[in-house]
Formats: structure tokens, sequence, C-alpha cells
């Protein structure tokens, strides 16, 4: 469990973050994101008591990250978007020694490197150098030395980050077994990932919280893109008129293209989905507006982070 309450940092006279208020439940994975220099690193380097708040308080699994520095690493794993990885080591040398640095003790460390590596799934790489596996392996290492004292809360700074699409899949799958047994947050740029991986989400923008939202809701993904074969003025202000639309706007990733957002009043009066789409496809028709085309929006998360930091003064995008 991670509380954060009025966190708040300066660096000089600087405000890098400004009394940020979340938490973060046991088995949840929590997608952390904003723009390059939002504050986001910042406050996984104070969560993991690496860095201490200017005000403000944190928790980790009750322990204060201020007065409780070191109870609190013992139960925080850390993956940066970098990882410090020795090249010329092997995978169970190098595990092995972050058990060491962990202060695991001889007789249950041996088991202890066996464990992990076996949960992250590289226990056939266990005697080769770290410089000679790819980018997918490294980052498993990397994972399983921040794992291997068994830690109950996971930060991962950009875990999938340069990897391909495959091992992209197979670190998303690490990740919800992983959080099985543990809290993680999980910061990445990659925002289908998020959407595909997290539990709930916060966008910090500016060092603020701009908004929180679950991902396990799916009303928020029941969008279509309506494209037309002409300008749209006309199309959208019929949309926006319409009472079982909730929001209708213009969908800047396709020329001449709406993106509407029905309200759960037309979906539960609609007998099917594609009925009450039919209906309202026959009356766009009976407007005589020239529709060349309708596609359910899979980038809800995407379109929600721009709407969000748009909002904000100064943004920065």
């Amino acid at each position: 469990m991670i509380e954060v309450s009025d966190l708040t940092k300066y660096y000089g006279d600087r405000e890098v973050l400004h009394s940020l208020n979340f938490s973060v439940a046991t088995n949840k994975i929590c997608g952390f994101l904003g723009p390059n220099g939002s504050g986001k690193s910042t406050t996984m380097d104070i969560i993991a008591g690496l860095l201490g708040p200017s005000s403000g308080s944190v928790r980790v699994c009750n322990y204060d990250v201020l007065t409780q520095s070191k109870e609190v690493k013992a139960h925080v794993g850390y993956l940066p978007d970098n990882p410090p990885l020795y090249p010329e080591m092997t995978v169970f040398d190098f595990v092995n020694y972050s058990a060491k640095l962990r202060k695991i003790n001889a007789s249950a460390r041996e088991l202890a490197v066996k464990n992990i590596l076996e949960e992250c799934d590289v226990v056939q790489v266990s005697n080769r150098l770290i410089g000679h596996l790819s980018k997918g392996f490294r980052q498993r290492v990397a994972l399983s030395a921040s794992l291997v004292h068994k830690p109950s809360v996971l930060i991962l700074d950009e875990p999938t980050e340069g990897l391909d699409p495959t091992q992209i899949v197979l670190i998303r799958q690490l990740i919800k077994k992983l959080a099985k047994e543990r809290t993680v947050i999980l910061s990445s740029h990659i925002l289908s990932e998020v959407q595909a991986t997290c539990d709930e989400v916060i966008i910090i923008n500016h060092g603020r919280i701009a908004t929180k939202l679950s991902l396990q809701d799916k009303s928020h993904r029941s969008g279509y893109v309506y494209s037309f074969a002409c300008p749209i003025d006309q199309a959208l202000s019929w949309f926006q008129e319409q009472s079982f639309v909730e929001q209708a706007r213009i969908y800047p990733a396709k020329i001449n293209s709406i993106s509407v957002d029905f309200s759960n009043d037309f979906w539960s009066k609609s007998q099917e989905s594609l009925d009450g789409l039919s209906k309202v496809t026959e009356q766009i028709v009976a407007k005589g507006f020239p529709l060349v085309g309708i596609e359910q929006k899979k980038d809800a998360l995407e379109e929600l982070f721009f709407d969000v930091i748009r909002s904000q003064p100064n943004a920065v995008l």
C-alpha cells in the first residue's frame, strides 16, 4: 500500500511537485503518466526512498519515507528507465550480487536467486554474460535484481522502452503476474501499454495531479469515430445537439472526423449495440452528411491524456 499526502518538492526555489494526494492499493497496477518534466520521476524517487519530500508525507507499507527510509527501501523494488547492469557479469552472478547488497544471508540467498530467475523466466540464460543478451532479456534480468528481496511494492520506470512487440507482450504478462502479490506503479510513454496493463491511471502535469481514473470502468471507452468526405461543421453541430450523445468533438488524428461518446442511456435503451449504431447511421444519411467511415476508438486513454494536458495552464506537449 502506498499513501501520498500533500507531497511537495522543491529544487532550490523551483517547485516541482505541488500537494500531490493519491493512494495505490495492494494487487493494483497504477499507471503514472505525464509529459517530460511533469514530476513523474521525482515522485517515484520519493516513493522509493531515494529522495526526501520538502513537505507532506509518503508512506509505503505503513513506513514513512522520511523517517523510516531504511524500512521503506526494504519493501520497495525499483526498476529505473536505464537499469544499472554489469555487462561483464553472468545473469546469475549479477542477481546473486544484488541479493548480497540486499543483505540476504548466504543460507537463503541461493534459493532466493533461483526462485526469482524462474519467476522472471531467465533461468535459460542464467550462465550467459549480460552484455550478450537481447534488450528484452536484459530488462528481465534488471527486474529479477529489483525483486530478489521479495518487495511488497514494485516501481517501474519505462519498463518496455526499446523493446520489440513480442518482448513488450512478454513484459506486460510478467508485470500482471507480479502484481498478484504486490503493489505496482508503472510509468510509460506508451499509452496503449498503460491501457492494456494498468488498473488505474494518474496523470500528472507541472507537478500537479491533473486527473485520476479507473481503467476497470469501461464506460469511457464506448466512443466511435465518424469520418466524412467534406468539412464537418454541420455534422459536428448535429451530434452535439443529440440527447444520446455525451460528447462530440473534432478528432485530430483523422481529417474531417468526429469523436463521439454515447451516453449510458443510449446503450441501455438499445437492444444491441449494433442496433443503436445502425439507427444513428440512418439518421446521419437522412441528414445528407457524406459519411465515409465509422470505427470504434481504440486510443481512449491517449485522447483523454491530451485533453487533460491541453486543459492545464502552460501545457507542454
